[in-house]
């Protein structure tokens, strides 16, 4: 099938840790502005013990993020006891977290998915793993590229911090190499109606993420809906999931091929706060 500059498919490239990403066993670079991606030998079944990279790269400055149809998916594989973490085979975005939000195994196949580019970005990666315990047909994902992502909170603008509204804004800008992050005022209860931004700046091409631990996290616990639960004030990467109520995690947050920087959004609504959060970080060169 003929390649244009509109229209890709996946391109595989077989090696042996010559990229230096050590246990990548394959990588495939994707350049239109659709395509698609399948996994290794698809629609036969893949092989175990792969590990596999696909750059899908931006083709333009106007591009914010890329849409996902997954049009096949059969990759077996254990859930997590919660539920939404796949943790033998999977197809993952590799720079989202929590990771529940951007793994993908078993059979939902017919669903769509948008993620956005990091600042600076010009790639955003997906990574297929698969171990020893079986196999199954794999994927075929169609992509696309977006140029409106406003919204899955592309651009978003920080709010006043009460009482200092006019001359201070929820913004922080962290180039230091570990700290900690945290909502206004803590441990007091953070204000209502806030929207702050956390920027990591990526200040060395060679820092592959951020290492984030809570110590407290505090936020109003989720409201039932007939889909599931809801966040009114959350904590999130933009196009990835949404994080709310009382909870630990640890993670590597991955800066994007390219990208300069990172970002996470906290927002309350109109209701009274809680004791909100305090997470530590610290920039990492091996992820």
């Amino acid at each position: 099938m003929p390649i244009t500059n509109r229209h890709q498919i996946v391109q595989w490239i077989i090696f042996s840790n010559c990229r230096g990403d050590i246990g990548i066993s394959c990588y495939s670079r994707l350049e239109g502005e659709e395509g698609v991606l399948e996994s290794p030998n698809y629609p036969s079944d893949y092989p175990s013990n792969q590990d596999c990279n696909y750059d899908i790269v931006r083709t333009s400055s106007s591009v914010c993020g890329i849409r996902l149809y997954i049009e096949d998916l059969n990759i077996p594989g254990s859930i997590t006891k919660g539920g939404d973490v796949c943790v033998n085979d999977y197809i993952a975005v590799e720079s989202c977290v929590p990771e529940g939000g951007a793994r993908f195994c078993g059979n939902d196949s017919g669903i769509s998915h948008h993620y956005n580019f990091q600042p600076g970005a010009t790639a955003i990666r997906l990574s297929f793993h698969s171990d020893s315990s079986g196999s199954g047909r794999g994927f075929r994902i169609k992509y696309k590229m977006v140029e409106d992502c406003s919204s899955y909170f592309y651009d978003i603008v920080p709010s006043g911090i009460p009482p200092l509204v006019g001359s201070a804004t929820c913004f922080t800008r962290i180039s230091e190499p570990s700290g900690t992050i945290n909502t206004p005022y803590h441990p007091k209860n953070y204000p209502e109606n806030l929207d702050c931004v956390y920027q990591f700046v990526r200040t060395n091409p060679n820092l592959c993420g951020v290492r984030m631990k809570t110590i407290k996290f505090d936020l109003q616990s989720p409201m039932d809906t007939p889909f599931g639960g809801a966040c009114s004030d959350f904590f999130h990467m933009p196009s990835c999931g949404f994080l709310c109520g009382k909870m630990e995690f640890s993670w590597f947050a991955r800066y994007q091929p390219g990208a300069t920087s990172l970002e996470f959004h906290f927002h309350s609504d109109e209701s009274t706060g809680l004791s909100g959060f305090l997470i530590s970080f610290e920039q990492v060169y091996n992820c």
